[in-house]
């Protein structure tokens, strides 16, 4: 299986992408430069939205 060594926009955090990764193809191809989100980013921004959009609670 081959990887690709890849960094976080978000955090910075270096990460290995395998083959079988949904970014795979994205990542691999040179004439579109894209970029990569870790697992623990793309989860924590879903939850915050997912927050912003609750109704407030009255005080």
């Amino acid at each position: 299986m081959n990887y690709i060594r890849t960094r976080c926009l978000m955090c910075g955090k270096i990460e290995d992408v395998g083959e079988d990764h949904q970014d795979y193809s994205k990542l691999i191809d040179p004439q579109k430069p894209s970029a990569f989100i870790c697992d623990m980013c793309r989860n924590r921004v879903r939850y915050e939205s997912d927050e912003q959009r609750k109704p407030k609670k009255p005080i």
